[in-house]
């Protein structure tokens, strides 16, 4: 693949992700097209990585600059936002509910989060490694401290893409995305904190079998989604049973809260996500309620099925990540609504994929075959 083809491909993604930024409340056909154009663009991506050529030492360089410049940008923003930060409710009810715990209370237990869309449920919608995550900096700083939070997950994110591809191009794809900023830095949003332990699952996934399931369970303990949809992505090549006792401990946090009250943290973290009616961020606000069903039963029969599939042939580093992004992008179009932080889901595996086939690393096997190709790149 030539440079122009490469630069190309990097703007593809990149307008791909504006327009599905675009199309928000009231636009959920629309982005729900986008999002489907970026879902049947990811076997693509993965059969390109067969014949993918490392980059040229000069254009390395230009993509470490362009981080730099990418990372800089991002750092003005937030010490713009930061100044007078006005965060959405995914972040004061995580804030709201770290005070709670520090007193004592259950936020599960709580009026936390009782508005018009609670359907009845109005504790804490996440689970408590999100209150963790948030707690130290959330505590002292208010809204600055999420902001801050997030700045360091990003930093995180950014680090184990690195780590995992072996080049720059993989965190400059996803830093370069407008979309990544807004919800961070000007919203506020969370998911980040549930991604980051899910990218360390991938970076142990032939290594450490009792990590990566540590991993996963850690992520499911923050957040049920996007860990729940990611998982069978995940699963290793051997050691299984030790990914097993690994994605228990990892969900250990969960336990205090599920002994203290078990109805409160049943309702608000499970019944109330089937109790979600679609809202006009989805293209299945319009639909009649047994299509919202039987796209529900067929992304979870999906789900089963990629699940036995990687079991039986385990893919490599390239499939693993496409397949964390299509499954990512598949839970959003499934669900209630498509809201934009949702999208920081499967942005960091969806850039990894991408820079896995663009600049990969020397002899470095991506693709098994089990995936939709094999070979060394």
């Amino acid at each position: 693949m030539s440079v122009t083809a490469k630069l190309g491909a990097a703007l593809l993604f990149w307008l791909g992700v504006g327009l599905i930024q675009t199309f928000n409340w009231g636009n959920g056909t629309p982005k729900a097209l986008a999002m489907l154009a970026m879902l049947a663009a990811a076997p693509l991506v993965l059969f390109a990585a067969r014949k993918a050529s490392p980059l040229a030492p000069r254009i390395e360089r230009s993509v470490a600059l362009a981080l730099g410049i990418a990372l800089a940008l991002n750092l003005a923003y937030l010490g713009a936002r930061i100044v007078a930060p006005h965060v959405i409710d995914i972040a004061t009810t995580t804030l709201a509910a770290g005070n709670v715990l520090r007193h004592g209370a259950n936020p599960y237990a709580m009026p936390i989060d009782s508005g018009p869309e609670s359907a009845g449920f109005t504790g804490y919608k996440y689970l408590p490694m999100m209150i963790i995550d948030y707690l130290p900096l959330g505590a002292p700083l208010g809204q600055r401290g999420v902001l801050l939070t997030n700045l360091v997950l990003l930093l995180g994110t950014l680090a184990m893409l690195r780590r995992i591809a072996g080049t720059l191009l993989a965190p400059l794809l996803l830093l370069m995305l407008p979309l990544v900023t807004e919800q961070i830095f000007a919203k506020g949003a969370t998911d980040l904190a549930a991604v980051v332990p899910l990218l360390g699952a991938l970076a142990l996934a032939e290594d450490s079998s009792f990590g990566c399931g540590v991993c996963v369970g850690l992520s499911i303990a923050t957040k049920l989604l996007p860990g729940v949809a990611l998982l069978p992505a995940l699963i290793p090549a051997a050691g299984r049973a030790a990914f097993i006792l690994g994605l228990a401990v990892g969900l250990l946090p969960i336990l205090p809260f599920a002994f203290a009250d078990p109805p409160a943290l049943w309702g608000n973290i499970v019944l109330f996500n089937f109790a979600r009616l679609p809202d006009d961020t989805s293209w299945l606000h319009a639909m009649p309620g047994g299509v919202a069903s039987a796209v529900h039963l067929g992304f979870a029969a999906a789900l089963v099925a990629a699940a036995m599939a990687v079991w039986r042939r385990p893919p490599a580093l390239a499939a693993r990540a496409t397949l964390a992004a299509m499954l990512g992008i598949a839970a959003i179009l499934a669900g209630p609504g498509a809201h934009h932080n949702y999208q920081l889901w499967w942005l960091p595996f969806y850039a990894l994929a991408l820079g896995l086939a663009l600049a990969p690393k020397a002899r470095v096997r991506y693709i098994s075959a089990a995936g939709f190709a094999s070979g060394d790149a």
